[in-house]
């Protein structure tokens, strides 16, 4: 029986070293103050937390081509709705300038 426990702890341990002095600071005051102490859950937290930003970063790739392409196509569509003369109040039709 005492066998069989040890056996599931070891299952479930994770040993971790060479830890950044700051690093290490940083997660055992957020173990304390969001998980009182447990380290486990403070590892899945984080974990969690790092999957969706993860997802977040692997798409604004994509995203930010897309919102690119997109403000291009806007600015083509100006230039090219563009008139080729410009109407006075008076009603008088003036060319763009320069020789056609």
């Amino acid at each position: 029986m005492n066998e069989e426990i040890i056996l599931k702890e070891k299952e479930r341990s994770l040993h971790i070293s060479r830890i950044p002095k700051n690093t290490k600071q940083a997660f055992i005051a957020l173990a304390e103050e969001d998980f009182a102490g447990d380290y486990g859950m403070t590892v899945k937290y984080l974990f969690d937390n790092f999957s969706l930003w993860k997802l977040l970063f692997e798409n604004l790739d994509y995203k930010l081509d897309n919102i690119l392409e997109i403000i291009s196509q806007i600015e083509q569509k100006e230039k090219s709705s563009e008139p080729e003369s410009i109407r006075l109040l008076s009603g008088r039709r003036i060319g763009k300038g320069g020789k056609k």
